[in-house]
């Protein structure tokens, strides 16, 4: 199975929060796990957040940066995919950034794990499948 993982349940799995044992038994039965390469900036944008706003030291965050980075086995390039993506952002009224994760999951044939609400609604308005946390 190939899945699209978002930055939301990267986080979730990497900083040991909440979800992170559902995270990653999805993760380690995924043949394939793929991400827009809009996910690299996401998840350097939220660890600069854990720096600024929480303190966390900036080598302990590079690591999991990398650590995260290193789940992915294939990043799709946005030239592939963004066209796409600015067409299901309009038809559904979300933000084009997380229709890169949608369009990913659609073309790839993937299962989006994400702990975003507003995508997985999307994300059921195109009949894209996702992992369910509930």
């Amino acid at each position: 199975m190939i899945i699209t993982l978002d930055v939301s349940a990267a986080i979730e799995f990497i900083m040991g929060r909440k979800y992170q044992p559902f995270i990653k038994s999805k993760l380690e039965k995924a043949d394939w796990i793929i991400a827009p390469t809009l996910f690299i900036y996401e998840a350097s944008n939220v660890m600069w957040k854990y720096h600024s706003i929480k303190n966390y030291p900036q080598d302990k965050l590079l690591r999991k940066l990398r650590q995260i980075l290193n789940i992915i086995d294939q990043f799709v390039e946005p030239k592939n995919i963004y066209e796409e993506a600015i067409s299901v952002s309009f038809k559904i009224d979300h933000p084009v950034y997380d229709a890169m994760y949608l369009v990913t999951s659609r073309r790839k044939n993937a299962k989006l794990l994400t702990m975003d609400n507003r995508l997985i609604k999307a994300a059921s308005k195109l009949e894209i499948p996702v992992y369910d946390f509930n």
